[in-house]
């Protein structure tokens, strides 16, 4: 019996430096940490963009805070984590409302904003959702960008959208 109390301590022990890693891994109930700070593979600059577009995110239990730097400007929104909608603003300013939401291996974030082509034409909603993913040693962040315009006809907002859609990769620079 007295052989077995070692053996027995040996596998908790084990057991709980396995579940602190996870917890500092971001990794504890399958749900991903993405706080940290993350900048666009090399040569990836966006189009007229003279720098190479950088992420800052902050996450918590309640909402996750991204900053998204390019250019030398500046623009942060907090994306509520718990379903409910929050305030966004657009890189060039135009505002809407944004939510996230923490599935098993992605982050989904959502935005919408109300924006006039032409002074007078009407207002279009133009909706955009990413799906973040981290890779498996957490050091590379995989964002899909898809843009559509919900008040345009299918075909249309398809076309119109694919301008804003597509996928890039970051790396992370520093852990928070």
């Amino acid at each position: 019996m007295t052989k077995k109390i070692p053996k027995v301590m040996a596998c908790v022990t084990s057991l709980g430096l396995a579940v602190a890693w996870l917890t500092t891994t971001g990794m504890a109930g399958d749900k991903a940490n993405y706080s940290g700070k993350y900048s666009m593979q090399a040569g990836k600059a966006t189009r007229g963009s003279a720098s190479v577009p950088t992420l800052e995110v902050i996450q918590n239990q309640e909402s996750i805070e991204i900053t998204r730097v390019e250019d030398g400007k500046r623009t942060s929104n907090k994306y509520p984590l718990d379903g409910s909608e929050g305030n966004y603003k657009s890189p060039g300013g135009v505002l809407g409302k944004c939510k996230a939401q923490l599935k098993s291996k992605y982050l989904v974030l959502e935005s919408v904003v109300v924006s006039r082509p032409d002074a007078s034409a009407p207002p279009v909603r133009v909706h955009t959702k990413e799906q973040w993913q981290l890779s498996a040693d957490f050091n590379t962040l995989t964002v899909k960008s898809d843009v559509d315009f919900p008040d345009f006809p299918d075909e249309l907002s398809r076309v119109t959208g694919a301008y804003g859609s597509g996928t890039q990769k970051y790396i992370r620079t520093a852990n928070p």
